[in-house]
């Protein structure tokens, strides 16, 4: 039936009813979608500062330095623990170990929870093995205890793969040795002349054998081997034994 005049307004006037509930649930739906949106990113956020928290490394400067012995020494004397790390430069299970712990032993030898002593000695039969020792330990010996330890982080950072023929060189150690903040130009230009100090080497050795040292990494947590099936079992056995004390 054809509408009426006095149909019109009444259609009219629904039909704009029913546009504005589409557009008020349009509205909801919309506000719904921002909301969900801003608690995910809420949510990621927490996760992330939570994440950051937990891997931060404390700057050298937090962490009280020094040389002693041979051996780079981080933390308190009157600390709770101490750990003593033996470890080749060139050894990737060091690096495995070095990459797990760093964060937290640094972070607990801050707040003065552990002492943590690091040994580094030649034990793999390469000439790279040598040279990155030897590097460092002039570093230990002739710069601050902040540069050897930034230098050792460094060495893990750039390690070289085990197997390779082609290992980086005596000036690339001291190109490294800089950018851990050695300012020496006579210290930087030993290391990049590539010169051994055979007695610091040897003396490095000699402390691993002291200590009955087979293999690397070896890790004493408060005069005890750390045990584990694995580096990653290592790492957690640490972390945890720490974090309880």
């Amino acid at each position: 039936m054809p509408s009426t005049p006095t149909d019109l307004p009444h259609r009219t006037s629904r039909a704009a009813q029913l546009r504005r509930e589409a557009a008020g649930r349009e509205r909801r739906r919309l506000l719904l979608g921002v909301a969900a949106v801003v608690a995910v990113l809420a949510v990621v956020a927490g996760v992330v500062v939570l994440s950051g928290r937990g891997e931060e490394t404390p700057p050298p400067s937090a962490v009280p330095a020094r040389a002693e012995g041979g051996a780079l020494v981080l933390g308190r004397e009157d600390a709770a623990h101490t750990v003593v790390v033996y470890e080749d430069f060139l050894c990737p299970y060091c690096r495995e170990f070095e990459n797990g712990s760093r964060d937290f032993l640094r972070a607990d030898a801050a707040t003065g929870s552990v002492q943590v002593e690091y040994r580094p000695f030649h034990l793999l039969q390469d000439d790279y093995s040598e040279r990155a020792l030897n590097a460092w330990g002039l570093v230990l010996a002739d710069g601050t205890p902040e540069q050897a330890a930034a230098f050792h982080d460094k060495l893990y950072d750039e390690q070289p793969y085990e197997a390779s023929a082609s290992k980086p060189d005596d000036a690339q150690l001291a190109a490294w040795a800089k950018d851990s903040g050695v300012q020496d130009e006579a210290l930087l230009r030993r290391i990049s002349e590539g010169e051994i100090d055979q007695q610091l080497v040897d003396a490095a050795d000699a402390k691993a054998e002291q200590a009955g040292v087979t293999g690397t990494p070896t890790v004493l947590l408060d005069g005890e081997p750390l045990e584990g099936s694995s580096i990653s079992d290592m790492v957690d056995s640490l972390e945890r034994t720490l974090a309880g004390s």
